[in-house]
């Protein structure tokens, strides 16, 4: 489950989404603490939550069986958590540690830093806050942020498995039949600093370089971006790796990844080295980037990057068809071309993040709200894979049945073979 309720509508509480992210783990109107976390082992799934700039994320992995009581643990949650003062001046001690584990690494002390400068306006202060945002919180402000952003308008909800799709609207429909009367919080507005450069002394023998890239907000170009950041960046046959680890042997740590949001992204790229040699790892990082933006990719090297791609969505489709057809209830159909996505109401100005990965991802069979200003729909339903789709798009031809035929006349699937394999060697 999805709310578009990040760091970016902190407003003027920094810190306040990711804390109410972990209120919600800290007791409801009906459920303590203990209570609720103890109905979540019980369930024996995986139950967790995440905040980043645009949206705070609660997820649930449990049994086919145990998905209405999964869902009904997540709507305790957001209809009904509940902030004590007692409770937060617990948790905020949780948090104040965090902040300060992240400082004393010097790489997220340098990724905190730059992109505190890169960004003006919402983006511009960590999703944690600071240590001094922290201590002027209030329960009632968490308590006030909750009920403004977390609204069916700005919620997503996304069911994954073998539940069919009457079991999973009878279950979302049970559980998710509150409202609250708060007018949606508008998007804030996203800058760029004006600082070009910026270096930062520590102790220790180690130096980190980071380069952040403005790119585009644009569907199209920011899965361009993400490929030619395959190209440029981590992977043993990416340019920066071979540079910074094979040809100079500088340093370990490579790495180049792609954040992006409603009206922003940027490409990060970052490497480590000995501090005797900072000025040679930043020369190789400017210099292999600037020639990548000159010269290209060639042929061969878009193809390798492709296939990497289309290996990890086809992957990805993959393990989440055997799933299905493994532990589909009795009866019940099987959904080849996808998981289900159940979504509430969504508003005209829903984030790009969610427009964007839409439009990008979802299947030219989906019905999809016209980013522009197409009316949106209550309760819409979405057949098949946007990893399959990718897949298909990438590979621009219809890919190979993923059975073979077996004696008797029957079908197997390869990768459920394979899958049963490694479960009985497991």
């Amino acid at each position: 489950m999805s709310v578009r309720a990040g760091a970016r509508f902190d407003g003027a509480h920094p810190g306040i989404a990711h804390m109410a992210e972990h209120m919600l783990f800290q007791g409801t109107d009906s459920l303590d603490q203990v209570t609720l976390n103890r109905r979540a082992a019980e369930l024996g799934g995986e139950h967790n939550a995440d905040t980043g700039y645009e949206t705070i994320s609660l997820t649930f992995e449990v049994f086919n069986e145990d998905v209405a009581d999964a869902l009904g643990l997540l709507a305790e949650q957001f209809y009904r958590s509940c902030v004590s003062d007692e409770r937060l001046r617990k948790e905020r001690r949780v948090v104040l540690d965090e902040i300060r584990g992240r400082m004393d690494d010097p790489a997220d002390r340098l990724h905190t830093k730059a992109w505190g400068l890169f960004f003006r306006g919402a983006l511009s202060h960590p999703v944690w806050g600071s240590i001094q945002s922290l201590h002027a919180l209030e329960a009632r402000h968490i308590t006030a942020f909750l009920r403004r952003h977390f609204t069916h308008e700005r919620t997503v909800l996304a069911i994954v498995g073998g539940i069919s799709e009457s079991a999973a609207r009878a279950a979302v429909g049970k559980h998710f039949t509150g409202r609250r009367a708060a007018s949606p919080a508008k998007s804030t507005g996203v800058g760029l600093g004006t600082v070009s450069r910026y270096r930062c002394r520590g102790g220790g023998g180690q130096a980190y370089v980071m380069k952040l890239i403005a790119v585009p907000p644009v569907p199209r170009q920011l899965i361009a971006v993400g490929l030619a950041l395959d190209l440029v960046g981590a992977d043993p046959d990416s340019r920066l790796f071979q540079e910074v680890r094979e040809r100079l042997g500088l340093g370990y740590d490579v790495s180049a990844t792609l954040d992006w949001g409603e009206g922003w992204a940027v490409a990060v790229v970052s490497a480590s080295a000995a501090r005797t040699a900072s000025k040679r790892l930043v020369r190789a990082v400017e210099e292999t980037c600037q020639r990548a933006a000159d010269e290209g990719f060639s042929p061969d090297e878009l193809a390798r990057g492709r296939k990497k791609l289309r290996y990890r969505y086809a992957s990805l489709a993959e393990s989440a068809a055997c799933r299905r057809r493994r532990s589909r209830p009795p009866g019940a159909r099987c959904y080849r071309d996808g998981p289900w996505l159940l979504r509430w109401r969504t508003e005209r100005h829903a984030s790009v993040f969610g427009n964007a990965w839409r439009c990008a991802f979802a299947p030219r069979s989906a019905r999809m709200d016209d980013a522009e200003g197409g009316a949106p729909t209550d309760f819409t339903l979405h057949g098949d894979a946007g990893a399959q789709h990718v897949y298909q798009t990438l590979r621009d031809v219809e890919p190979q049945p993923d059975t073979t035929e077996a004696a008797g006349g029957g079908t197997f699937s390869l990768a459920e073979g394979l899958e049963d394999e490694r479960h009985h060697l497991g």
